[in-house]
């Protein structure tokens, strides 16, 4: 079984369940195959959604398994109901299904709706597996009303998950070797001069990268060779890590390294440019993850899954966690992060953690003590 793609609450509702199914993708950020997915539900009518949770679907063998661990899981959410669908098997997916609503009646959560669906595109089947039988063609995503919610809240479906995961694969091994071996002879020359970096020397580093964010910003980023050592080298430095991480959770949402606000029109927009610094922001460590060597990659890529858990997209949090894994095993931060991922913690919660403050890594662990 693969990692659970956790999706926090999102304020988005639907009135049909033909809606709910066309909204899945934006809920999750791709178009989920073969998959079981369970939203749960708040308010008398089931249609305000709130958290949501996919994995593969299992062989036979786990499903036991894997309908304990997402019934669990779903708790984190505080459902009032939820609703139990499966994509790309239909009805030979059953037993799976079957297995899953047990549990989480056990758990005491009123399961509303059971659904299957060919796919989450417009214009593939669906059906019920309760003795309605109801079911039908999903609407064209142009005219539901719930896929324009979610768009509007700045949701993006792509393709699959395959997709989420190649924003962090390495695409020029050779261009990686040769800045591993720039990264040794620049750790090797550090290591000649003594201990770590002075403070005129850490603003140097964060520099580095307020940079390299105003340069992504303005869409004019460049990370060649000397560009890529030279973040890689910055962010390995904790204290210049710690101070990106904390400010991408700034109260104003507006990043610290942003020396005024966004202009349109002659006119401050903090709002949009917000919105535009954290995209910024988000592309740039989904860069570095692919263009960094290892072990260094793992701090972008941890950035990233940052990046991903403040806007509550937790399939891409799990892609950047599980890059960092690979770069870096037993990589602290990437490890809180997990756990925090892990418990389902909301973005306004994981915002608090990243507050101000020299303790974030102890903040999260504190956040997400005693949680299953």
């Amino acid at each position: 079984m693969t990692s659970t793609d956790r999706t926090p609450p999102a304020t988005i509702r639907v009135s049909a369940a033909a809606d709910l199914i066309a909204a899945l993708p934006y809920l999750l950020g791709f178009h989920p195959r073969e998959s079981l997915v369970l939203v749960s539900t708040q308010g008398r009518s089931g249609g305000s959604l709130g958290l949501t949770l996919r994995v593969d679907l299992p062989p036979p063998r786990h499903r036991r398994a894997v309908a304990e661990s997402v019934a669990g899981s779903l708790m984190l959410g505080a459902p009032a109901g939820a609703a139990v669908i499966v994509v790309g098997a239909g009805p030979p997916a059953r037993p799976l299904v079957d297995r899953v609503v047990k549990e989480l009646e056990r758990r005491r959560i009123a399961v509303h709706t059971v659904m299957w669906a060919e796919s989450t595109t417009g214009g593939g089947r669906w059906g019920c597996y309760d003795p309605c039988r109801c079911g039908g063609i999903l609407p064209d995503p142009a005219t539901s009303a719930a896929v324009a919610a979610a768009v509007a809240e700045g949701h993006v479906a792509l393709g699959d998950r395959g997709e989420l995961e190649r924003l962090v694969v390495p695409v020029d091994a050779q261009a990686v070797r040769r800045r591993e071996a720039l990264l040794i002879a620049a750790r090797e020359r550090a290591a000649a001069t003594g201990p770590g970096p002075e403070p005129d020397d850490l603003d140097g580093l964060v520099g580095v990268v307020d940079s390299a964010l105003a340069e992504a910003v303005a869409g004019r980023l460049v990370l060649d060779d000397d560009r890529v050592v030279a973040l890689a080298t910055a962010l390995a430095e904790p204290r210049v890590r710690d101070s990106v991480m904390a400010r991408c959770a700034g109260s104003t949402g507006v990043p610290a390294w942003s020396n005024a606000p966004a202009t349109v029109a002659g006119r401050p927009e903090p709002v949009e440019g917000a919105a535009r610094l954290a995209a910024a922001a988000e592309q740039l460590w989904a860069a570095l993850a692919r263009e960094t060597p290892d072990p260094e990659a793992a701090e972008p890529a941890a950035l990233l899954a940052v990046s991903a858990m403040l806007r509550g997209h937790g399939a891409l949090a799990n892609v950047a966690l599980d890059r960092a894994e690979q770069a870096w095993p037993g990589h602290r931060l990437t490890r809180l992060l997990r756990q925090a991922v892990d418990a389902g913690m909301r973005p306004d919660a994981f915002r608090a953690c990243l507050g101000p403050g020299p303790d974030e890594a102890e903040d999260i662990t504190a956040a997400t003590a005693g949680r299953p």
